[in-house]
């Protein structure tokens, strides 16, 4: 569901979202978002501002269609502290959750958007273990995109969605993630203190949105 070929990112093929796990620069993906790039930019776009940087990949799951990249780029300094936690633990059936990501660019625009909905079910497509059911209306470009649950918690990656069903999309457990962090050469101290807990969604989506990225391919 990332592929979103269109005149309104000029020369670049692919389009996609990413996340950032730590304020250096690391940023997490799908595999296929950024598979056989040439080029890799990652882009932020919230109040009216939009910042671009070149980034490279650093490791790549393609079983579990995960990737991380390192913005790479003489302009990039750094983030702020990242806000949210990754859940190593799996969620219930009935937790709401959401997303925020960069659907459909050419039509859409290149805002950040949010989409919300439960988990259906704690197995993803033909009873994949390693993914969760969710009722979160996706699109192409919502790819790579963080699954937050109701506390802010950063418990999936969007990578998918049912052609034949509707509101029937799939995101990847937050723990197959970890394990790919802990692969880095240097893993980066994960945030463990929750900063969202008890926030209301607009509170939490305005302390996220600045860590969430628009990427660019080709």
């Amino acid at each position: 569901s990332g592929s979103n070929a269109s005149p309104a990112i000029e020369e670049y093929v692919n389009s996609g979202t990413g996340f950032a796990i730590s304020s250096d620069g690391l940023i997490v993906t799908n595999q296929h978002v950024i598979e056989s790039a040439n080029e890799i930019i990652v882009q932020s776009s919230t109040l009216g501002k939009s910042s671009q940087y070149n980034a490279k990949v650093v490791l790549e799951d393609e079983k579990n269609d995960l990737a991380i990249l390192q913005i790479d780029d003489t302009n990039f300094s750094s983030l702020s502290k990242i806000p949210y936690v990754l859940k190593n633990d799996i969620s219930e059936m009935g937790t709401k959750v959401y997303t925020l990501g960069y659907p459909l660019i050419d039509t859409m625009g290149e805002s950040i958007k949010l989409t919300d909905g439960l988990i259906s079910s704690k197995r993803g497509f033909q009873g994949d273990i390693s993914s969760y059911q969710i009722s979160v209306p996706v699109q192409p470009g919502n790819s790579g995109g963080p699954l937050f649950d109701d506390e802010g918690n950063l418990i999936g990656i969007v990578n998918s969605k049912h052609l034949n069903a509707e509101n029937v999309s799939y995101a990847i457990k937050s723990n197959y993630l970890k394990n790919l962090i802990d692969l880095l050469p240097n893993p980066p101290s994960l945030n463990r203190y929750n900063n969202l807990e008890n926030s209301s969604l607009p509170d939490q989506v305005g302390k996220i949105q600045n860590f969430i990225f628009l990427i660019k391919t080709k």
